[in-house]
């Protein structure tokens, strides 16, 4: 299953942590920036449930 994370950095992280802790992550992808002048980002998880 793919999750899509977006948000500012810090809670990008702080909601990938938690997933790692709940489920078996398979592959997180780097970060990329949301369109225009927008300081969030988001990244694809990859899971196993």
């Amino acid at each position: 299953m793919k999750i899509r994370l977006m948000g500012l950095p810090d809670e990008v992280d702080q909601a990938t942590e938690r997933l790692k802790q709940l489920f078996d992550v398979i592959d997180i992808s780097a970060y990329r920036p949301l369109r225009g002048q927008s300081r969030q980002v988001f990244v694809y998880i990859e899971i196993r449930l």
